[in-house]
Formats: structure tokens, C-alpha cells, sequence
């Protein structure tokens, strides 16, 4: 073995040694034998002639990082950390959001499809197994309390009906609050609902809140709807489309209404339901429509108080209250044509509902007669039945037990044959025993025997899942606008979707809107500013192709119902009105730049004419030694001072106003109806007409709600298939609203009544009171300081409008 070889080899060694070997040889001219190899150093020898190492600097301590270094650095670690942070909770956020989104789209389709309703725990099924079988068979019935149900326009920023269940025991139950619109809304998906078998009114003592005549009216057109739900309506309302991809059943569906009693206008809502159930001792007070009036010159004489009242025209019956102590004339005259109207209307409706055949003389009988027992009213034809309490949870209980036997027999099999017809007929004799005992406290009627179901509902549970459903309906539209979006940027994308499924559906491109615009209340400057607000904002929107003006209001100031009508003109589309329970004065002055008005037979309108006043309390001052005075002599900046006697330059001032507004007035009306001035003079001098009525003398178009003006919209003014309906001004709380309240009341206590009062919806009789605030505010001398030109039916309207200042 090879020595100098190394224990390990390695290409080092072999190169050295070539090195070493070249190096050493010495040149020769002819040959000679090669030097003998040099050993190589070993490792320590090596070491020994190495030069020394240079010596190591001395030790210095890190220099310290800067402080803008130092900042980034950290603030990069935050950034890091928060980004982090950030991306974990919209990770959890988006987690939860789906989750969400699952959770109660699982439960609105289970809600809407075969599920059943878990309301009623009252009416849960003994047996756990059965009742799982039942849940794809339950029927419900979607129960109404009108009782405790109280129908508004609009709401208002502000309302706190919604905290009401907060602050009530929960044995006790709380107002139930909804716009006419939503009721009637909530009705007619009820009518394509196959989950919904009936619908079931409970009046109870009375409606604790009247409702207008108008929303009546539209109640009682979605309720036939209802009741002809096999149909494919078309009118009114034509934008009535099933909210449900099934066929409708080919029955109709019944309707079923029960009270202790009613009255009038109760009895006018009640009698479009199928069936109309009236507690055993219960009455039938048909009294028909009546008008009341208070009168307050007797008591301002008695105080030395004059109300100087400047009015066009004779009918102008609003500041009678002030200035006369009983009817007068024309003021009468008014009145009876109004009221006769008004039971013409509603008379017709309970006939053609009842499919009765009552002459003048027969519906005189009844207003003359006085209450009808409920012996009486059955005998007639004005209920159908009269139970002796209210028949619902024992329909539920037989129709459940029945339901309950009919699963049974189709649930039974060979081996247990025996055993299951021994069931069966313990069973039916259970069935038979429960339907018998019904029998014989309720009777034998038609309308048991239709009602099928098997649970309740109950208002504000269904409009609850309503609301889910929209929700979620709109997430999905969403996302299939984005999947559509997606889809177009490539065939292949498309592709791709429509193999895992998520072809989405081709959407419109053409978006087109109606606006719905709401004037509600008194027409004074803080409505006239939100209407005016809304009006602008969908004036920017070129999406809207035509505006429903939605007017219930008695009237108000002339300024504002002017401001109002001046925006209306300046939109780009066209306008049409729909009435409501009163559209008169400044009310029908803000509709006359409409396109189309449409009313009800029994909406309050025109009332074409203004006054003005000013309260002279100079004699009652005297009486208590009090005396006011004012400079310049002869001015006009005292007039409306209410110990500043009026004089002949105020009187004619006041007087040459109320002629021009009221002039311009009827231009108007003259250009808005298309009508001469000297037409427009007969039908005006402030007189009020209800909506029939002011069909005859050419006043409004047509008759009809608000479904039936939108569907003009929709039919005369948009092209696309899917028209969205977009409701103004929007309902949003304003917290600035809370001090405003709180600052009109001087305690706590008076302050937690006042938000009790408002959350209730409860407000004092402004007429009951009338006196007692009008001697109020005379005493404290806080009369309006400035004139006031109104166009208003409404007493209640003219003595706030007075009294407020607005």
C-alpha cells in the first residue's frame, strides 16, 4: 500500500502532490532518472511556519437602531398583526353572515313549504310521532286581530311602536301597528300561500282604533282577493303575481270573521269575509255614518273673545267652529250630502258582499231600529252564525283529530293489521265524539265544515317570515347578478357555471322604478320640507319612470301645499295620484299637476276654497285690566297680535289675500282639470265631496286605491318586466327627534307618559279638548304672531295650524 496515501482520499492530496512533483523537477537535456517525491508537511510543521493571525479589533457594543427605524419596524409589526387580525374576523364575519344566511333560508323555506307552524303550542300533537307525520299536512289560518290592530298611512321618524312589547307584561298584548299598505300586502300573499287554508278576523269587543273609511276599502279588496284566491286577479290590483312557484288549488279559499259585537264601520270591514260570526248576546249596531261638530262662538263670547274669519267660499265650513254656534245653512247642507253619500257607498258594499237584496226603505228601518240582537241579525241575513264564544281552537282541535286518523289509515301495514283497525277505531270514535261535542255547542253551519285547518299563525309571525323571505329573496337576486356578471366575461365561465349548477338567470337590463310618495298629516312647513326633500332625490334618479302621489291629508297652509306643488312640476315624468281616506283642500290642490287621480267612493276631497283669521282678545284683557298696545300707529307688524284690535286697514289687507289665494286657487284646479274657471266656481266655494261624488262632477278620474294607481303606472309608463316600487319618503329613525320630544314636557313622569302615549299610538280627542286648549293658550297669550292663510276642511287642522305658529 501506497505510504503517502492519505487514510481519506481526497482530490486536495492528488493536487498537491502534482504540484509538489512539477515544481521539483529539474530540467534536464536527455532524460535521467525523476527526483524522488517530496513528503509533504504534516499538519503541526505546517502550523509552525504559518504567519501569525492579525490581531482582533477591540470588542464595541452594537450601535442602537434609529428611531425612525425603530417606528417602522413596529409599525410594520402592528400593520402585520392587524391585518391579521383583521382578516380572522371578516373570515368569522363572512362565516357567520352564511351561516346566517343558510340558517334562515332553511327556515323560510321551511316555513313557506312543508313545515308546519310551531305558533300555537297549544295545539302540539300528543304523540310525537304522529306529529312529525302531520307536518307536511298541517294547514294554518292566518288570524287578524283587528281588536287590537291599529292601520295607519305612513309611519313616522319617530314612532315608538315598536318597543311597545318592551314595556308590557307578557300576559298582556300589545298594539300591533301596520301601514294600510302592509295589511293589504300581507293579505295577498296570504292568497297564494298554500300553507294558508283560511284567513280568521277576531274583532273581539270593538277596534280599539278606527280605521278610515279608504283603508277599509282596501282591506275589503284584498280580503275578496283572498277569497278568490283560485283566480288570477287582474284589477285592482294587477301587480299581484303568486309569490309562490306552485299552481293555485282549484277551490277557493273562506274567510272567516267573529265579534262580540259591531258597530257601522266594523260591520263594513266584516261583512267581505266569507263568514260572519256574532256572539250569541252580542248587537248589531247599524247606525249608519254620523258627523259631529263643536261649536266654541258661545263660549268665546262668554270669555270676550272674537274670531274675525275672512273665508272663500260659503261652504268653507272648518272656522264654523270659531265663529257660529250651531249649523248653518250651507254648513248643513254640506253635511247631509256628505253623510248621505258616504252610507250610499258603504250600504252598496255590504250588499253586493252579502249578496243581499235590501230596498231604502228596509235600510232605514235598520238605522231607525237601533241595536240588533244577534237572533235578529241571523234572521236578516247580516251574520251567518251566532256562536256562543268564539268557535276557532275548537275548529283547530276536531280538524286536527281527524287530520291526526286519516295518517293512521294510510300508515298501516300487513302484520299489524289487526292492531292498526283496533286503533283506528278508537280513533274515529275519538274524532266522531270531538266533531259531535263541537255540533252540539256551535250547531250544524256550512262554514265549519269548509275550514281545514289545523294551526294558527298568527300576524305578526307571518309578516315576520315575510320579511325573512324578502331578505333573502334579495340576497339571492344578488348573487345571481354577480354570477350573471361573472358569466359574461367568457364562454368558457359560463361554461364551468352551468356544470356545477350555478347557471344564473338572465337578468333584465333595462331597471326601471316607481316612486311612491306619501303626504300624510296637516300640510304645513315641516311635511312640505320632507316632501319637498323626497321629490328632488327622485328627481336625480333616472330610473324612475313615473310617481304615485299618495295623498291623505285635510289640507293646510297655502305656502306649503304651494312649495309642494311647485317641485311636482318640475319632475320630468308623469304624476298620478291616488287618494286616501281625505284629499281635500291643500290636499287636492297638491294633486292638480296629476297625469290621472284616482279615489275611493268614500274619500273626502275638494273643498276648494281659503280663509284666514285673527282672534281678538282686546275685551277679555280689559276685564282683568289688561291692555295692549303697539307703534307705529296704523301698521300692519301688530295685526295678528291677539290684544291688537283689528282695523279697518287689517280687515281689508286680510280679506284682498284670502280673495287672490283663493282666485289662484281655482286657476289652479282650472288648468290641473282642464276645466273653465266659471266650471271650476260651482263645484268649489269650499265644499267637501266625497269620492263618488267628485267622480260625477269631474273632480277626480276614476275609482280606485293605490294598488290601481300603480298599475296604471306600470301599465302606461314602464316597458320592463320587473318595475321595483320604491316608497317615500323612507321610514328611518332620527335620534334628533328624542330631545324634541322630551323638551315639550317639563317632568319625568310626564316625559315617560308622553313615550308611553306615542308608543301606544295614542292621542286625546283634539275636539273633547278644544275648548280647554283654546282658553289655554289665550291665557298664556301664545297665539301664532303671524297671518295664516289655510287651505283645510278639518277644524282640528285649522285650530292647530292657528294655535302652533307653524
Amino acid at each position: 500500500m501506497d505510504k503517502e496515501r492519505p487514510p481519506t482520499l481526497n482530490a486536495a492530496f492528488y493536487r498537491r502532490k502534482n504540484l509538489n512533483m512539477v515544481e521539483g523537477a529539474k530540467p534536464t537535456g536527455g532524460g535521467g532518472p525523476p527526483p524522488p517525491p517530496q513528503i509533504p508537511p504534516t499538519a503541526t510543521q505546517h502550523q509552525q511556519h504559518a504567519p501569525p493571525p492579525p490581531p482582533r479589533p477591540p470588542h464595541q457594543p452594537p450601535r442602537p437602531p434609529s428611531f425612525a427605524h425603530r417606528f417602522a419596524t413596529r409599525a410594520k409589526n402592528a400593520v402585520g398583526r392587524s391585518l391579521l387580525l383583521g382578516g380572522k374576523v371578516v373570515g368569522l364575519v363572512a362565516a357567520a353572515n352564511i351561516a346566517l344566511y343558510y340558517y334562515e333560508s332553511n327556515q323560510v323555506d321551511n316555513f313557506f313549504g312543508t313545515a308546519a307552524s310551531d305558533d300555537n303550542d297549544d295545539n302540539d300533537s300528543d304523540d310525537a310521532e304522529s306529529s312529525k307525520r302531520l307536518k307536511h299536512k298541517k294547514k294554518r289560518v292566518l288570524v287578524l286581530p283587528f281588536d287590537n290592530l291599529k292601520i295607519i298611512e305612513q309611519r313616522k321618524s319617530g314612532d315608538f311602536d315598536n318597543l311597545t312589547p318592551l314595556l308590557f307584561e307578557r300576559n298582556k298584548q300589545p298594539t300591533i301597528t301596520l301601514e294600510a299598505k302592509e295589511l293589504v300586502d300581507i293579505i295577498h300573499k296570504a292568497a297564494s300561500d298554500p300553507t294558508i287554508s283560511a284567513l280568521y278576523a277576531d274583532f273581539g269587543e270593538g277596534m280599539r282604533y278606527p280605521m278610515g273609511y279608504a283603508h277599509i276599502e282596501e282591506i275589503r279588496n284584498a280580503i275578496r282577493i283572498f277569497n278568490e284566491s283560485h283566480r288570477v286577479h287582474r284589477d285592482p290590483n294587477i301587480n299581484h303575481n303568486p309569490v309562490f312557484a306552485m299552481m293555485r288549488n282549484g277551490n277557493p279559499k273562506p274567510s272567516y270573521a267573529f265579534g262580540h259585537s259591531f258597530q257601522w264601520n266594523e260591520y263594513f270591514l266584516a261583512s267581505e269575509f266569507s263568514y260572519v260570526h256574532l256572539q250569541a248576546r252580542g248587537n248589531l249596531n247599524l247606525f249608519g255614518v254620523a258627523t259631529t261638530n263643536t261649536f266654541l262662538k258661545g263660549a268665546l263670547d262668554k270669555y270676550g273673545v272674537k274670531a274675525h274669519v275672512f273665508r272663500h267660499g260659503e261652504y268653507k265650513n272648518a272656522p264654523s267652529i270659531l265663529t257660529d254656534k250651531k249649523y248653518s245653512p250651507a254648513h248643513l247642507e254640506s253635511v247631509q250630502s256628505m253623510t248621505s253619500s258616504l252610507n250610499n257607498s258603504i250600504r252598496t258594499c255590504i250588499e253586493n258582499s252579502r249578496a243581499l237584496n235590501f230596498d231604502n226603505v228596509m235600510w232605514q228601518s235598520i238605522f231607525e231600529y237601533g241595536s240588533l240582537t244577534s237572533a235578529n241579525s241571523a234572521e236578516i241575513g247580516l251574520v251567518d252564525s251566532i256562536p256562543p264564544v268564539d268557535p276557532l281552537i275548537s275548529l283547530l282541535d276536531v280538524n286536527k283529530i281527524e287530520a291526526k286518523l286519516k295518517l293512521k289509515k294510510k300508515s298501516s301495514t300487513g302484520s299489524k293489521k289487526t292492531d292498526n283497525a283496533n286503533n283506528r277505531d278508537d280513533d274515529g270514535n275519538e274524532a266522531n265524539k270531538a266533531r259531535k261535542k263541537m255540533e252540539e255547542k256551535f250547531g250544524l253551519h256550512e262554514s265549519y265544515s269548509k275550514f281545514t285547518a289545523t294551526d294558527t299563525v298568527s300576524l305578526v309571525k307571518y309578516k315576520q317570515m315575510l320579511n325573512k323571505k324578502a331578505k333573502i329573496d334579495g340576497t339571492r337576486k344578488q348573487i345571481n347578478a354577480k354570477l350573471q356578471k361573472l358569466s359574461e366575461t367568457s364562454t368558457a365561465t359560463s361554461m364551468i357555471l352551468s356544470a356545477v349548477g350555478l347557471q344564473p338567470d338572465k337578468a333584465s337590463s333595462n331597471r326601471e322604478k316607481i316612486a311612491v310618495v306619501t303626504v300624510d298629516g296637516n300640510i304645513a312647513s315641516s311635511l312640505s320640507y320632507e316632501i319637498v326633500r323626497c321629490l328632488r332625490c327622485i328627481r336625480k334618479d333616472k330610473d324612475v319612470k313615473s310617481v304615485v302621489l299618495r295623498v291623505n291629508s285635510p289640507g293646510g297652509s297655502v305656502t306649503s301645499s304651494e312649495a309642494i306643488l311647485e317641485e311636482i312640476k318640475l319632475l320630468d315624468v308623469p304624476v298620478i295620484c291616488s287618494m286616501s281616506n281625505a284629499a281635500a283642500s291643500g290636499g287636492y290642490y297638491i294633486s292638480m299637476n296629476s297625469e290621472k287621480i284616482f279615489a275611493h267612493p268614500t274619500t273626502l276631497t275638494g273643498s276648494i276654497g281659503v280663509f284666514g283669521g285673527k282672534i281678538d282678545a282686546t275685551k277679555w284683557a280689559n276685564s282683568y285690566g289688561i291692555r295692549g298696545d303697539y307703534y307705529p300707529r296704523g301698521s300692519h307688524a301688530a295685526a295678528m297680535h291677539p290684544l291688537t284690535p283689528l282695523t279697518p286697514g287689517m280687515k281689508d289687507n286680510i280679506a284682498r289675500m284670502v280673495l287672490d289665494y283663493y282666485n289662484y286657487f281655482k286657476g289652479v284646479v282650472a288648468t290641473g282639470r282642464s276645466l273653465s274657471v266659471e266650471e271650476v266656481e260651482k263645484v268649489a266655494q269650499g265644499r267637501v265631496w266625497t269620492g263618488e261624488q267628485a267622480k260625477e262632477v269631474g273632480l277626480v278620474d276614476a275609482l280606485g286605491g293605490l294598488d290601481r294607481a300603480i298599475s296604471y303606472a306600470r301599465t302606461a309608463h314602464t316597458k320592463a318586466d320587473h318595475v321595483e316600487i320604491e316608497h317615500w319618503p323612507k321610514n328611518s329613525f332620527r335620534f334628533e327627534d328624542l330631545p324634541k320630544m322630551l323638551s315639550q314636557e317639563s317632568s319625568y313622569i310626564d316625559i315617560v307618559q308622553a313615550l308611553l302615549t306615542a308608543s301606544l299610538g295614542l292621542k286625546d280627542d283634539a275636539k273633547s279638548g278644544s275648548v280647554e286648549q283654546l282658553l289655554s293658550k289665550l291665557t298664556e297669550l301664545k297665539l301664532a304672531d303671524k297671518p295664516h292663510f289655510l287651505l283645510t276642511m278639518d277644524e282640528e287642522t285649522a285650530l292647530d295650524l292657528i294655535f302652533r305658529g307653524e
